[in-house]
């Protein structure tokens, strides 16, 4: 889908004046969904969503998108600036090695000095991508850790890479079931020191979850694309980025990620870089989230704030919202 196209649907989708009616789509939102769809799928089976995966991340050429103002005066997308070049590696701020092994060895030494530094990689919603086997042959150090809600697609995944699991003298990819958007609750806070990957789970989600202007927090139900970057802030140590991809344009996926009632500011507060790219030979955009230290935070918006964003809100209470908007 071009960034044409998903525009066109994302201002059908959110118009203000039909707040409750939203174009047909798959319930991303419902882990038992995923279940479904991957029930007769093999260890083999991959899809990667977006059509690109690691390969054409390494080196792209790229144009930054203007925040402060998400379209230009006549409605159009975006506006950007001229084309540069860059890398996967300066956007997630981390080592590449020239190899697998350079990788593996290092991070092997490290661990005999018991060296206590902490560069565990994430992977939100991995599915049955391949982007942690890319990682891991591209010379990135990690280790790797592979998230998803379905038990049946970590199962599969488990199957398909036993070498890295169990045959591998040193292990640095493992799998994990869990729902990012109800809390991460098998990280715990500030665990991961080398940064977060999404490659395609927030923005299916915001595929399906309709109109961004009919959320309703007064219920206490919100927007499981903002919980999802609330869990993050909890698992991710400062300064630490937040990577993750979307075709659709930052006046809706910032909407989404931060809201749009009197919190928002608040929560953009926690992050002390909200950076946007659009990927130029991928038709992708990319999206950036650093998060800030305990006193930029304290300054910028206080920290018991912090703690209300990450509250933990269960996917069963949006659910609910869901059928009442469909009726």
């Amino acid at each position: 889908m071009s960034f044409v196209t998903r525009n066109f649907f994302d201002k059908i989708q959110n118009s203000t004046t039909f707040t409750r009616w939203r174009l047909p789509s798959p319930p991303y939102y419902d882990p038992t969904y995923w279940d479904r769809v991957y029930k007769d799928f093999t260890p083999d089976d991959c899809i990667e969503w977006g059509g690109f995966d690691l390969n054409e991340l390494l080196n792209f050429r790229y144009e930054r998108v203007a925040l402060e103002e998400h379209r230009d005066s006549d409605g159009g997308p975006p506006r950007t600036d001229r084309a540069q070049e860059s890398t996967f590696t300066q956007w997630m701020d981390i080592r590449q090695h020239s190899s697998p092994e350079e990788a593996s060895q290092s991070y092997l030494e490290r661990r005999r000095k018991n060296d206590k530094r902490n560069d565990t990689i994430l992977l939100l919603g991995c599915g049955n991508s391949k982007l942690g086997e890319q990682l891991l042959v591209q010379g990135f150090q990690g280790p790797f850790l592979q998230l998803d809600v379905s038990s049946k697609v970590i199962q599969c995944m488990t199957q398909r890479y036993e070498k890295y699991i169990k045959q591998a003298s040193v292990k640095r990819m493992e799998f994990i079931v869990d729902d990012a958007a109800t809390g991460l609750t098998s990280l715990e806070p500030e665990s991961v020191g080398g940064g977060v990957i999404d490659k395609g789970l927030l923005d299916a989600l915001h595929c399906s979850l309709g109109n961004i202007h009919a959320d309703d927090t007064s219920k206490g139900v919100d927007d499981p694309i903002r919980n999802i970057v609330a869990s993050v802030h909890r698992v991710l140590q400062p300064s630490r980025p937040f990577v993750f991809f979307s075709r659709s344009s930052p006046e809706y996926m910032l909407c989404r990620a931060f809201g749009n009632g009197s919190d928002s500011r608040e929560r953009r507060r926690l992050w002390t870089d909200i950076s946007v790219i659009k990927l130029i030979d991928l038709n992708v955009m990319l999206y950036r989230f650093v998060k800030a230290d305990d006193n930029h935070a304290d300054i910028q918006g206080g920290s018991d704030f912090s703690d209300r964003v990450n509250a933990r809100v269960t996917t069963r209470g949006f659910r609910t919202k869901n059928k009442q908007r469909k009726r």
